[in-house]
């Protein structure tokens, strides 16, 4: 049971990193990006990359300080019943 799993999460990662490459160089044009205090010339895969990882921690972020307060107090409500 334990190769099966492994197999497929292998399977899923190759294929994952496949697109990302297949993305990458489909999109490798420069694209000017404007920022406070400048401007830099970048790839457009690496710019979409980086939103998205961006977009990804600030989901994290806000759902950790969010969601781990309200499980606290699911505990504590828990407790005192």
């Amino acid at each position: 049971m334990f190769w099966i799993k492994f197999l497929l999460i292998a399977a899923i990662l190759l294929i994952v990193l496949l697109l990302g490459v297949e993305f990458s160089t489909l999109n490798a044009d420069p694209v000017t990006v404007k920022y406070v205090m400048g401007e830099a010339s970048l790839s457009l895969s690496l710019v979409v990359v980086g939103a998205f990882a961006a977009g990804a921690l600030v989901t994290a972020l806000i759902g950790t300080f969010v969601v781990m307060p309200l499980r606290w107090q699911v505990v504590r409500l828990r407790q005192t019943v």
